[in-house]
């Protein structure tokens, strides 16, 4: 069980720091950056691993009933709407109130949805109810952290700058639905593996190893997903006519950037569901409490060593670390909760 924990916790690392390498994309928009993000990361790297690594893929997939991937199809749309919902949201009301409110209505919903999916017998059981205990620490845990952003972005801001009553009403509504939506990528993992089998048909009757049938159960999820996010920022590079920057002199590494950032992202939600799945019955709601939990505390640790809270005043540090705390605590009753289930 803790190399399960560790496995989601290296892949909330690892999605932290995937778009690092962002910072040194020179020459292209907003839109050319991510439109060729998430072309590789959705559709080309997820694509041809899953055919160079994973035997019996088609096989595989025809054992599945079709509702099976009609519901997978809906929930990874909705995942690659809540992508979109939250990009557009921060604009409209800062860095801090978005990510919490979509991470935590996300963590919430992906994390207590599992449970009336094929699990709803363990909300009667002590480890059940321990479990979901824990998912409502980290949810104060998160509005202690949101709490902190707003504090420092009321230092650091000024009267031309705040945001308008309607923007700020628009942007949190466009948020808490995007975290809703944000959701379907852990329930069409759950949809996936626990109610299609595909994973344990992968395994047993083609002999892949868990990583790589964690492949076949993700692969429809990331379709899913990329028919949205790409041909969203496929118009939105016609809308503002920059497919020349694509031919720009530093496009090569661009991409070369780009590409490593979606063998970082896809490794990361492959080992996400690598943990999710050792983690046993309840893993899709305990691993994704935790991995979405793992990101904001990664996110917030690097922004302290970056010098984000330098000037961010004492009162909102004094949240922030409350928050670190509080989802400390939330993760370990998560854990307890998930050890007493064995």
């Amino acid at each position: 069980m803790l190399l399960a924990f560790f496995w989601v916790l290296l892949a909330a690392i690892m999605l932290g720091f995937y778009a690092f390498p962002s910072k040194y994309v020179k020459g292209y928009g907003v839109e050319n950056l991510w439109g060729s993000f998430w072309l590789f990361a959705m559709i080309i790297v997820p694509v041809l691993a899953s055919f160079i690594l994973v035997n019996g893929l088609g096989e595989t997939f025809a054992q599945v009933p079709s509702s099976v991937f009609v519901g997978i199809f809906f929930l990874s749309v909705l995942w690659g709407i809540g992508n979109l919902l939250w990009g557009i949201s921060i604009s409209k009301i800062g860095m801090a109130l978005g990510f919490s409110l979509l991470i935590g209505v996300a963590t919430l919903v992906g994390s207590m949805l599992p449970f009336f999916m094929g699990n709803l017998d363990q909300l009667n059981t002590t480890a059940g109810r321990v479990i979901v205990l824990g998912i409502f620490i980290i949810m104060g845990g998160i509005i202690l952290n949101g709490k902190a952003g707003l504090l420092r972005e009321a230092n650091a801001a000024t009267a031309s700058d705040a945001s308008s009553s309607k923007h700020m009403k628009t942007g949190i509504i466009m948020c808490i639905v995007g975290g809703i939506c944000a959701a379907g990528f852990n329930l069409s993992y759950h949809v996936a593996d626990t109610i299609g089998q595909i994973g344990r048909i992968s395994q047993e009757q083609f002999g892949n190893e868990p990583w790589i049938a964690r492949l076949a159960v993700m692969l429809p999820s990331f379709l899913g997903s990329g028919v949205v996010t790409v041909l969203y920022f496929a118009y939105k590079v016609n809308q503002s006519k920059s497919w020349h920057k694509f031919a720009s002199p530093s496009s090569r590494k661009n991409i070369l950037l780009i590409v490593v950032m979606a063998l970082v992202y896809v490794a990361s939600l492959l080992i996400y569901g690598l943990g999710a799945y050792s983690l046993g019955a309840l893993g899709t709601s305990v691993g994704f409490a935790v991995f979405q939990t793992g990101c904001i505390m990664i996110a917030n640790i690097l922004g302290l060593f970056s010098g984000e809270w330098t000037n961010a005043g004492k009162r909102s540090k004094y949240f922030l670390y409350s928050g670190l705390l509080v989802m400390t605590v939330g993760i370990t009753v998560i854990a307890y909760g998930n050890f007493i289930s064995y």
